[in-house]
């Protein structure tokens, strides 16, 4: 009777523990829930950039309704892709295109292509953009660099009124050399017609002299060499036939004027 009592007590004991187990479950899920749609309560509203040249409504729409599963929109997307540009986007957008586009490429070096950099800061960069120097296999790395700031419409704008009006803009060959020469200081003779002509006739002249002095050089050199190699010959050849007369007991022929050889 008291082991009935003992397996009772534990039934009931572990039928409580599961009954506040799944209370502190359910008020944890309800905790959870509650924080979730605060959360989603307080969230600021996300506004959709719509790409240059498309229809907002028809963006909102697409938004709304519910894709139908019998209807292909891929054609319709590449539409899209194919009139955006870098000109439309902020500088988020930018960089997600530009990662997804670099799993093609394979580079040999770090440096950045110019022609990259170029088409982002003209607006001209998009889906579809090709890179000039090979596409794909380009050699230099299609991702910005670090520290890039893509600049607005609005500052490229700024920019491109301050070029126009500057002065160098509009300044021709004829007004730069001007400008430069009056910069020159010092006692200087100016060309004219007869002075570059005597310029000219003096420098061929000292032009044919130092050739002629190189091809003098040179001969000499030639001379030189050939007489060094006809005394080195000549010294080599008395010491053969000084070796041959010692090794047949001959006279050398040093000492065939000297008298008769003894006996």
């Amino acid at each position: 009777m008291t082991t009935n009592l003992k397996n009772g007590g534990t039934v009931e004991q572990k039928k409580k523990e599961a009954e506040k187990a799944q209370r502190e479950r359910e008020k944890k899920a309800a905790e959870d829930a509650k924080r979730e749609a605060e959360l989603l309560m307080n969230k600021p509203a996300q506004i959709q950039k719509v790409p240059f040249g498309v229809d907002p409504k028809t963006v909102m729409e697409r938004k709304t309704e519910k894709r139908s599963l019998y209807t292909d929109t891929r054609a319709e997307e590449e539409e899209v892709k194919k009139v955006e540009t870098s000109a439309d986007w902020d500088e988020e957008k930018l960089r997600s295109v530009v990662l997804s586009k670099k799993g093609n490429q394979k580079t040999t070096t770090d440096k950045v292509c110019k022609y990259f950099v170029t088409a982002i800061e003209d607006g001209k960069y998009g889906w579809f953009w090709t890179c000039p120097n090979g596409g794909d296999k380009c050699m230099y790395k299609h991702a910005l660099p670090p520290g890039f700031v893509l600049k607005t419409k609005e500052q490229r704008a700024a920019e491109k009124a301050l070029m126009d009006k500057s002065p160098l803009k509009t300044l021709t060959l004829e007004e730069f050399l001007e400008s430069e020469r009056h910069k020159l200081t010092g006692t200087l003779t100016p060309v004219t017609p007869e002075s570059f002509e005597k310029w000219k006739k003096d420098r061929l002249s000292k032009k044919a002299a130092e050739e002629q002095a190189i091809k003098a050089k040179e001969a000499t050199g030639r001379a030189s060499s050939r007489k060094l190699r006809q005394e080195t010959e000549a010294i080599r050849e008395r010491k053969e036939e000084e070796r041959l007369a010692t090794l047949h007991g001959d006279v050398a022929p040093n000492d065939a004027d000297g008298g008769t050889a003894g006996v």
